[in-house]
């Protein structure tokens, strides 16, 4: 690393810590260090911050802020911005009424929760409701057919991201009220029972022609409505649609199916019984005035449900609620489709919903990002009609000031070499800092054989390097012994992270990575100590959550770095 940008992080560790009681926070001093580098990623300066903040942390108050002076530091206090969501039209406290509507054919992943995290923050704003609306009335596709624990997983990923509804219901559990509206909308000469051929419609459509169906009176349109719930057609054979203008200039906007025939389909909640089903154009609409949503946000992808849906409005005379239109949010790297990750899960490709590689909320979940950290993205892109790519750096940035100062810190070795140390400067218990900013310790019993890093060691031989926390030792240039070289940390001497050579002071540890290797090696049993579900840091390695704890060994899940 070039001299300039480590004097650079020395300068931005110094302010940071005067500022806080003489204790620097690497995430500060990692964003400080970003927004003057922005060709710069985290990981190819993340060690040397953290390394950097260790020995400015041990410098006292009084000597931290002698050398800022000579160096010409800055002091001055930056206000931290928080991402606030902007006004939307006839946003009022009490009045605004949003929903969800997800089809349960596949959990949240991050690009479809924007919606729903977008409804219940300005419902929250506002004091008022938040629904969610399930829309499950499509049995008959493979792979849009609902299926129950998506119901279960929807619900319950919105409660671990916080925005818990104040009313959950299931469209399919509304079939006798849309019907009640498909009379209406034919008797009233709105829309009409469409028997002919699918390729015959479509080729009237697009020469904007009325098929013969159209124009037959309302009590002709009621009788074959009649047919149709009494199971007298087939499927395929009618289907109810909305006028609409036969000329519209958009084909996909000229009389929408509302209504069509599903028979013998399996449905988790509702029987056989039922042959006519709702499309969701027609099943959504009704139930935003029936629940009287206020707002609804959609991403503009679905901008002409939003024309269609107007017509059903202006027919019931209805005032439609205001809709707000965002851009498509994705993750770089990370896999959002839910067709494409239910193919991969059933070829094997991915090993769940919360495979690593995968964009799913429980995916990210596993991996250790944090709901407030969803949500801050969500805010910060917050209702822009433009799409967007979010790199694993800039969500990473968002959670690691979040887990940062409660993750407690551990040593991790992965391709672990074992070494001995010739008069070694310290034996038996030593403490070691459960946190930089925390008063708590751990406590590992060393001797005279340590594990560390094979690159590590490899790397360093002929040199003299320091064991984080305990004290250097001259690497051979030949051969696994050491010798112990002193107490004084020198700045541009490396640190490596170690472990002591002792059964009872180790376990196994396997890390699943993002693209869905692991690395294995040991860590610290210390680690025992902490909750399945907790993030922890492995120092030098990066944030990981525990997965799962066994009596000699434990699983993690890699966050970030």
């Amino acid at each position: 690393m070039e001299e300039k940008l480590k004097g650079k992080i020395w300068m931005y560790a110094l302010r940071n810590a005067i500022l806080h009681d003489g204790k620097a926070e690497v995430d500060s001093v990692l964003g400080g260090v970003m927004s003057e580098y922005e060709d710069l990623k985290p990981k190819e300066v993340i060690d040397e911050i953290e390394d950097i903040v260790e020995e400015v942390n041990q410098l006292p108050l009084e000597k931290q802020e002698e050398e800022a002076a000579e160096l010409g530091v800055s002091l001055e206090t930056e206000k931290e911005q928080r991402e606030e969501l902007p006004e939307i039209p006839e946003e009022a406290e009490g009045d605004v009424i949003t929903r969800a509507a997800p089809n349960p054919n596949g959990p949240f992943h991050l690009g479809n929760s924007r919606a729903y995290i977008l409804s219940y923050l300005y419902a929250e704003r506002n004091d008022g409701r938040f629904i969610l609306r399930y829309d499950d009335t499509n049995p008959a596709s493979e792979e849009k057919s609902p299926k129950k624990k998506f119901y279960d997983w929807i619900e319950e990923d919105l409660n671990w991201l916080g925005c818990e509804p104040d009313l959950v219901i299931r469209a399919s559990n509304r079939l006798d009220v849309y019907y009640e509206f498909a009379y209406e909308l034919l008797e009233d000469g709105n829309a009409y029972v469409c028997t002919c051929d699918s390729q015959k419609w479509k080729k009237l459509r697009d020469g904007k022609e009325a098929c013969p169906c159209r124009n037959l009176d309302p009590e002709e349109q009621v009788e074959r409505w009649h047919k149709m719930q009494d199971g007298e057609y087939e499927e395929g054979e009618a289907l109810v649609r909305i006028k609409t203008d036969i000329g519209h200039k958009d084909p996909a906007q000229r009389d929408w199916p509302a209504l069509r025939i599903l028979k013998d389909h399996d449905h988790p909640y509702v029987s056989q019984d039922y042959v006519v089903w709702p499309l969701y154009n027609f099943a959504s609409a009704i139930d935003d005035h029936e629940l009287n949503v206020t707002h609804i946000f959609r991403a503009k992808e679905h901008s002409k449900n939003t024309e269609n849906q107007k017509w059903l409005y202006d027919y019931l005379d209805w005032e439609y609620p205001v809709t707000v239109h965002h851009g498509f949010l994705s993750l770089k790297g990370a896999v959002l489709s839910t067709s494409e990750i239910r193919k991969g899960t059933k070829s094997g490709e991915f090993e769940g919903w919360d495979d690593p590689r995968l964009g799913t909320i429980r995916a990210l979940r596993r991996r250790g990002f944090q709901p407030e950290a969803i949500r801050e993205l969500i805010k910060k892109y917050g209702i822009k009609d433009t799409n967007a790519e979010v790199s694993m750096e800039e969500f990473s940035s968002i959670n690691r000031k979040i887990v940062d100062s409660e993750a407690n810190r551990y040593f991790f070795v992965d391709e672990p070499v074992e070494i001995k140390v010739k008069n070694p400067g310290k034996k038996g218990d030593i403490e070691l800092p459960l946190h930089p900013e925390r008063d708590e310790t751990r406590t590992m019993k060393v001797g005279d054989r340590f594990l560390i890093n094979k690159q590590d060691f490899e790397s360093n031989r002929g040199s003299t390097i320091r064991l984080k926390g305990l004290y250097n030792i001259k690497v051979p240039e030949k051969g696994q012994t050491c010798e112990y070289d002193g107490d004084e940390i020198v700045q541009e001497m490396p640190k490596v992270h170690w472990l002591p050579q002792k059964e009872e002071e180790i376990i196994d540890a396997s890390v699943m990575m993002p693209g869905a290797n692991k690395k294995n090696g040991k860590c610290e049993k210390n680690v025992l100590g902490e909750d399945e579900g907790n993030v922890i840091q492995f120092e030098r390695f990066g944030f990981v959550r525990v997965d799962k704890k066994k009596e000699e060994a434990a699983d993690f899940w890699f966050t970030h770095k």
